[in-house]
């Protein structure tokens, strides 16, 4: 049947050693060299993207920060704005009111002066008709 040779059996084993030590030295080093450099990179890789994301949370929080003091500063611009233009418009208008109030009296003074020069004149006037009357009474008697 089957004969079992040893000194066969050893060189088949050597063979196969040797083929294993070879397999080793440039296959399977070098391939678990390249696996190892590529999970390391893959790793560092993974870190900078976490590292990234984080330094975007924060830029962005920052962002939003930043925002929002310039909407603070934006509103408190436009109330002081708004609170200074209705202010000059409640100084213009009593300004106006004065003025208006100042030329009401001063039509006020006018219209007594022309009253009383009208008064003056219609007594002028009176004495100067009541005369022609009389003596148009007295002429006619």
């Amino acid at each position: 049947m089957l004969d079992l040779n040893l000194g066969v059996m050893l060189i088949e084993a050597g063979i196969f050693l040797i083929t294993m030590v070879l397999l080793k030295m440039w296959l399977f080093d070098p391939l678990v060299k390249f696996m190892d450099e590529r999970e390391a990179k893959l790793k560092a890789e993974l870190e900078m993207i976490n590292k990234n994301t984080e330094e975007t949370k924060e830029l962005e929080e920052e962002i939003q920060t930043i925002l929002q003091l310039a909407r603070d500063d934006a509103r408190r611009i436009v109330d002081e704005a708004r609170k200074k233009a209705t202010e000059e418009a409640e100084r213009i208008k009593a300004v106006k009111v004065r003025e208006i109030e100042d030329a009401k009296e001063s039509l006020k003074l006018e219209l007594k002066k022309q009253k009383e020069e009208i008064l003056k004149e219609l007594l002028k006037d009176k004495e100067e008709v009541k005369s022609l009357i009389e003596n148009k009474i007295r002429n006619a008697a």
